[in-house]
C-alpha cells in the first residue's frame, strides 16, 4: 500500500488493542493494524458488563504498563481507558505569582491567542519522575497545550503517551479536556473533503446538512468556527424524530442543492436513509454519505472509510510514538465513490477536475 512500510517495528513489549465489540469494520481495522506491525498484538474485548477479557496468553490484563501501547477501538473501548486509568487526576488553578489576567481583554473560545496570553494561559502536564521509565518517554511538545478560556494547570496521567484510539466519533466528547490523546476518529468530514465534494459538484452553492443537534450541534458550530464550509453555504437540517424525515422537503431549508449525511447515531436506520434519498432523486437533489450502504442506495457520492488502511495508519502512528516523535491525531483513510446512474437521472453537473482517487461506478 502506497504510503506505508510494510512492517512497524516498535517496543519489545506487545501491544494491546481494547475493542469496544466484535463488528466488522473494527476486526477489519485491527487486521489492518496486525497486518502493518512487526510486534506481537494482544486483542482484548470488552463484555455486556463493561468488563475486558481476552483467551491470548500474552493478556496481562489492561495495565498500561504491561504494554509498550494500548489502542482503543471504538467509544466504549475509550471511555473504559479513561475512566480506569484516571487521566486527569486533579485542576490546580494558577499561583498567585503568575501575571494577571484582564478580564476584558481575555480572548474567547475560537479566538487565537495575542501574544501577551501564549505564556499566560496553558494546561501544563505534570508527570511524577517516579512514574517515568525508559518504556514511558514523555515528549514535551506533547504535554502543553493552549486553552483560551481558563487559566489552570491540568496534571493528567503519566501513561497519556501509551493510549491512543481510533474508530471514534467525536472524541473530544470522551477525552477529558486537558489531556492529549493520540489517534485516528471517524469524523471524516474536514475541510479537504468539502473542498473535494465542491470539486466532484461545482453547482452545489447551499448544502444541507443532517444531524441531530443532540449529538452533533457542538461539532456543525465547531466545523463553521473552523472554517470547513468556507467554500459552501452550509445548513443544519435537524432531525430527532420520524416527523422530521416526513418535513424534511417542506421546510424552509428544503432549497438546498445537496444533502450530506454525517455520522450520527439517531440519523442511521436503512428505512430513514434509503427513504430521504429517494425523496431527494426525485427533486433532483444529490445525496452525499459516508459509506457503501449511501452508495448502495443511490446516493450521488459517498465516502467510504477503509477501515483496514485505518488500521496501517495506526501501526504508523505507534512507530512514530516508539521514536519519541510527536503523535498528531488525524481524519481516517477514505475513498470517494461517484454514483454516475445517479448523477445521469438527476442531470447533475461534474466538474471538469475530479479528484484523481474518486471511483466512478455505473
Amino acid at each position: 500500500m502506497p504510503g506505508f512500510s510494510t512492517k512497524v517495528q516498535a517496543d519489545t513489549l506487545p501491544v494491546a488493542i481494547l475493542i469496544s465489540r466484535e463488528i466488522k469494520p473494527f476486526i477489519e481495522m485491527v487486521e489492518g493494524l496486525e497486518s502493518a506491525l512487526d510486534q506481537p498484538v494482544v486483542r482484548i474485548f470488552i463484555d455486556k458488563n463493561n468488563s475486558p477479557f481476552s483467551h491470548d496468553p500474552l493478556y496481562k490484563g489492561t495495565q498500561i504498563d504491561n504494554y509498550s501501547f494500548v489502542v482503543a477501538v471504538g467509544p466504549s473501548a475509550l471511555s473504559y481507558l479513561v475512566e480506569n486509568n484516571k487521566l486527569t487526576q486533579d485542576t490546580i488553578p494558577q499561583n498567585e505569582t503568575s501575571p494577571p489576567q484582564n478580564e476584558d481583554n481575555r480572548p474567547q473560545p475560537g479566538e487565537a491567542l495575542p501574544p501577551q496570553h501564549k505564556e499566560n494561559i496553558f494546561h501544563t502536564v505534570v508527570v511524577p519522575t517516579k512514574q517515568i521509565n525508559n518504556d514511558t518517554r514523555i515528549n514535551n511538545s506533547m504535554l502543553q497545550a493552549a486553552d483560551t478560556r481558563l487559566n489552570i494547570k491540568i496534571i493528567p496521567h503519566a501513561n497519556t503517551r501509551k493510549i491512543l484510539y481510533a474508530m471514534v466519533l467525536n472524541p473530544e466528547t470522551i477525552i477529558p479536556r486537558g489531556v492529549s490523546l493520540c489517534g485516528i476518529s471517524l469524523n471524516l468530514f474536514s475541510e479537504e473533503t468539502i473542498a473535494k465534494i465542491k470539486k466532484v459538484f461545482p453547482s452545489v452553492k447551499k448544502m444541507g446538512i443532517l444531524f441531530d443537534p443532540d449529538n452533533n450541534s457542538e461539532w456543525f458550530q465547531n466545523a463553521k468556527n473552523q472554517g470547513l464550509f468556507n467554500e459552501i453555504n452550509s445548513v443544519p437540517i435537524y432531525i430527532k424524530e420520524q416527523h422530521d424525515v416526513n418535513r424534511l422537503h417542506q421546510n424552509e431549508n428544503s432549497d438546498v442543492d445537496a444533502l450530506l449525511f454525517i455520522p450520527d447515531k439517531t440519523v442511521t436506520s436503512p428505512t430513514i436513509i434509503s427513504h430521504i434519498i429517494k425523496q431527494s432523486i426525485a427533486r433532483r437533489i444529490p445525496v452525499i454519505g459516508y459509506n457503501s450502504f449511501f452508495h448502495k442506495s443511490g446516493a450521488a457520492l459517498s465516502f467510504i472509510l477503509d477501515y483496514r488502511i485505518i488500521g496501517m495508519q495506526m501501526a504508523q502512528k505507534i512507530m512514530t510514538l516508539s521514536r519519541d516523535d510527536l503523535c498528531e491525531s488525524s481524519t481516517p483513510a477514505y475513498h470517494m465513490t461517484l454514483n454516475r446512474s445517479v448523477v445521469d437521472l438527476i442531470n447533475l453537473e461534474l466538474g471538469t477536475s475530479l479528484p484523481p482517487e474518486l471511483k466512478v461506478v455505473p
